[in-house]
């Protein structure tokens, strides 16, 4: 199975940039004899559809003949050249080194607000609270003015009339960006909070969400 995963957000600016990949058995047992991975990050010009695309990195392919484990791990890295500065989470502080149930709290009550402002349709709040991601997300994808009012007109377009969270004790605290952002996860989902429609015909939802702090003393904050 190949998926392609835009990674511009995750660059913040030229230079080195690290990544890890993990693979996880879906067991507890080893992962399979048969299973490989194939890394490759390419790029392409901006806001041409129809431009072809090229390689700039690539690891080794990954298999498990030999390599008999139920967990893999390990961290490459390449070189990127983008012509934009990103500050995101560069100056944030460890939160590794901050009380965890305190940092469980804070997600939570930002859980709540979220979906507050989903049920409500708060545009206004909306943009108020996701500022700082939306900024530097036009940024590293270099998006027209056309497309900034697309995205802003379709804030809300096919959410549910009204959602509703997932039971809280079903996500884990977890830790990216040498431990620099810090979200919520529950199984079989990527970082963020997880919506369902009041109404159980609709479908439901996963807000992929990444916050920091600036500071000791700062609130957390959506940076991503």
């Amino acid at each position: 199975m190949a998926v392609d995963y835009p990674i511009n957000d995750a660059i913040l600016k030229s230079g080195e940039q690290p990544i890890e990949v993990r693979i996880l058995s879906s067991t507890r047992e080893n992962i399979s004899k048969y299973a490989v991975c194939e890394l490759k990050i390419f790029v392409k010009e901006a806001n041409k559809e129809a431009s072809g695309r090229n390689l700039v990195y690539q690891i080794p392919m990954i298999d498990f003949k030999e390599n008999k484990t139920p967990i893999y791990a390990n961290v490459f890295s390449f070189i990127a050249n983008v012509p934009y500065k990103n500050v995101g989470w560069e100056n944030s502080i460890n939160l590794k080194k901050q009380d965890e149930n305190l940092l469980v709290k804070e997600l939570e009550d930002y859980l709540q607000k979220i979906m507050s402002i989903y049920n409500s349709r708060n545009e206004k709040e909306y943009e108020q609270f996701f500022k700082d991601r939306t900024i530097e997300h036009t940024k590293s994808f270099y998006l027209t003015s056309d497309e900034i009012k697309e995205n802003k007109a379709s804030i809300f377009y096919g959410l549910p009339k009204k959602i509703e969270s997932i039971n809280k004790n079903l996500y884990k605290l977890v830790f990216y960006g040498n431990n620099k952002l810090v979200s919520l996860q529950t199984n079989d989902q990527p970082p963020g909070f997880v919506f369902e429609s009041i109404n159980k015909d609709e479908y439901g939802f996963t807000e992929m969400v990444l916050f920091h702090k600036k500071n000791i003393n700062s609130s957390l904050e959506v940076i991503r």
